[in-house]
């Protein structure tokens, strides 16, 4: 009788063993399926987050040198004729301004009261050239989900948050009015006191929870086109002093960051940040993410083995009599070890396959609560780069701690066939291991122990 009609005989016997060793193998396969899934969700979501955000850099002052924070219009438009730059968006931040006769958002948790009357109706402003090329928007901090973007040409137009349009019933279309305040100590006193201006957008933000200042959510930033702050700045046409610019690429974005040193300019001045300098903690987060991955994958294969092994080092002693009656009648040990392996393959047809339900049902709950993880991991980083310090709750500063949100996990059936390979790879070692005893007996040793 060969060793596969041998195998089939063992495991009809011997149900309740073969049961055993199902369910063990069916975990072993579960756990790396899913590990196989959740790895290659990963990594899907790591290129599609690196697809529109990889071809961007940001020019920002070193405010180590550049005490005023200040980027002149001319190297802004120098820098956006350097072979390679696509598009860009050219900013002016930190800007104040009154709404009187709208209300602001409430945060959830207001860190900093502004009782003075000076404060009231502050708002904060930011100017854009074109609000499609801004960070915030091309990384999804931000969304447009009515109107059109701000574009150069735009005068006295605003984008607002949806909640603040929802809790003074404005929509795409309408005019607030903003007035000057003395806050902003930019503003100077020959520009217009009062600006009408119409919404022409209404964007929302991720920042759902609310936290921070009433100045410093994203729920109270009203964005304004750059010839108003222009206007409200009396600055003279190419004399416009930016805060930070935004460069879209055509080539890649190391090489054409390369080339500005081509632009004669103390560059001292200025700091240039690549996406993944930006985006600290979303980086950082599927870095994480890959390690507590690839400890899943490991340790299930690791602990498959030991568990495996433990087994049937229990279960090979107890077949001692079988075995010395098989090398009694000349079967040699390899194929003896054979029909163990032959065995566990044939419970892992079924066992594996199973796997491919079970690990859709749980794979996706693992991918959440380890992109929570690697998430929280990922904030602790960044914020200990800083000191151990909070980063703001303002759009732009919520863009070093963006994180991945979720990764979509699909299991398919082509990831099975790496778990037949890992699992025949699992049962051929623990095979191995558990049947030590027998490969280092001789026959003699063997038969003396059925006795």
């Amino acid at each position: 009788m060969n060793a596969f009609k041998r195998s089939i005989l063992y495991i009809t016997r011997k149900k309740k063993k073969s049961f055993i060793m199902l369910f063990i193998l069916f975990g072993i396969a579960t756990a790396v399926l899913s590990g196989i899934s959740i790895k290659k969700a990963a990594t899907v979501a790591r290129q599609d987050s690196n697809k529109g955000m990889s071809n961007i850099f940001e020019l920002q002052t070193n405010l180590a040198t550049n005490f005023d924070g200040l980027i002149p219009e001319s190297l802004v438009n120098k820098i956006s004729k350097v072979d390679g730059i696509k598009n860009y968006d050219g900013i002016i931040g930190g800007s104040g301004m009154d709404f009187k006769n709208i209300s602001s958002v409430d945060p959830a948790n207001n860190m900093i009261q502004y009782n003075e009357e000076e404060y009231k109706h502050l708002f904060s402003v930011e100017g854009h050239t074109s609000t499609q090329y801004d960070t915030k928007f091309t990384s999804k901090s931000l969304r447009l989900v009515e109107g059109r973007h701000l574009v150069a040409t735009d005068k006295n137009k605003v984008l607002i948050h949806k909640a603040l349009a929802e809790k003074n019933k404005l929509k795409v279309g309408d005019k607030i009015k903003g007035t000057k305040n003395t806050v902003d100590y930019r503003a100077t006193s020959d520009s217009p006191n009062e600006y009408d201006l119409e919404i022409v957008g209404i964007f929302e933000s991720e920042n759902t929870k609310r936290e921070g200042s009433q100045l410093e959510i994203p729920e109270n930033l009203i964005i304004s086109d750059i010839n108003t702050l222009k206007t409200l700045y009396g600055y003279s046409d190419g004399q416009i002093q930016y805060t930070s610019a935004v460069y879209n690429t055509s080539k890649n974005v190391d090489d054409v960051i390369s080339s500005l040193n081509k632009i004669s300019e103390d560059w001292s001045l200025y700091t240039i940040l690549k996406s993944e300098d930006t985006f600290l903690a979303l980086s950082k987060s599927f870095d994480a993410m890959e390690k507590i991955i690839n400890i899943i994958l490991i340790g299930a294969i690791v602990v498959g083995i030991i568990i495996l092994s433990l087994v049937l080092a229990f279960w090979i002693q107890g077949r001692v009599h079988e075995t010395g009656i098989l090398l009694s009648i000349g079967v040699p040990k390899f194929k003896i070890i054979s029909q163990y392996i032959i065995e566990l393959l044939l419970i892992a047809t079924i066992a594996f396959g199973a796997s491919f339900f079970s690990s859709k049902a749980i794979s996706q709950s693992m991918g959440n609560a380890i992109v929570s993880q690697a998430s929280k991991q990922a904030i602790q980083e960044v914020q200990q780069g800083f000191g151990g310090f909070s980063l703001g709750a303002d759009a732009n500063s919520s863009l070093a701690t963006q994180t991945a949100d979720e990764i979509d996990v699909d299991v398919e059936l082509k990831e099975v066939a790496y778990v037949y390979l890992i699992g025949t790879a699992i049962i051929i070692t623990s095979v191995m291991i558990s049947s030590r005893s027998i490969i280092k007996l001789k026959p003699k040793e063997i038969l003396s122990k059925m006795s």
